[in-house]
């Protein structure tokens, strides 16, 4: 049985450099799950319903917002609402990202810029 402790694994050099400087790819390109059996088309749609679905509810509760600023605080629901408005609407156009740009390499029509 090996043990090792936090001295010997100190000591030991590192054999590969960490992921960041050794991938050569731009921080544009998009690292999520590479594993994933999803194709780009699959995990858009995914993220694009989510993300509307999450925007619907938020416009579903809309009218709420007064009542819950006097019950809870303007600053602290206000803030709330913002930020799921955020990350709706952030995971609702990275999704349909991925779908626009794979519409357009199936298509021939698209720009190629």
């Amino acid at each position: 049985m090996t043990i090792h402790n936090a001295e010997h694994s100190r000591s030991r050099p590192m054999t590969e450099p960490p992921a960041t400087a050794r991938s050569g790819r731009g921080a544009d390109v998009d690292d999520w799950d590479p594993d994933s059996e999803l194709s780009e088309t699959s995990k858009g749609a995914i993220a694009t319903v989510f993300g509307l679905a999450l925007l619907i509810a938020a416009f579903a509760v809309i009218g709420r917002l007064g009542g819950w600023a006097a019950d809870y605080g303007t600053i602290l629901v206000y803030l709330a609402f913002f930020l799921w408005m955020s990350i709706a609407g952030r995971v609702f156009w990275w999704g349909a990202d991925k779908l626009i740009a794979e519409a357009r390499k199936k298509s021939n029509t698209g720009d190629r810029r």
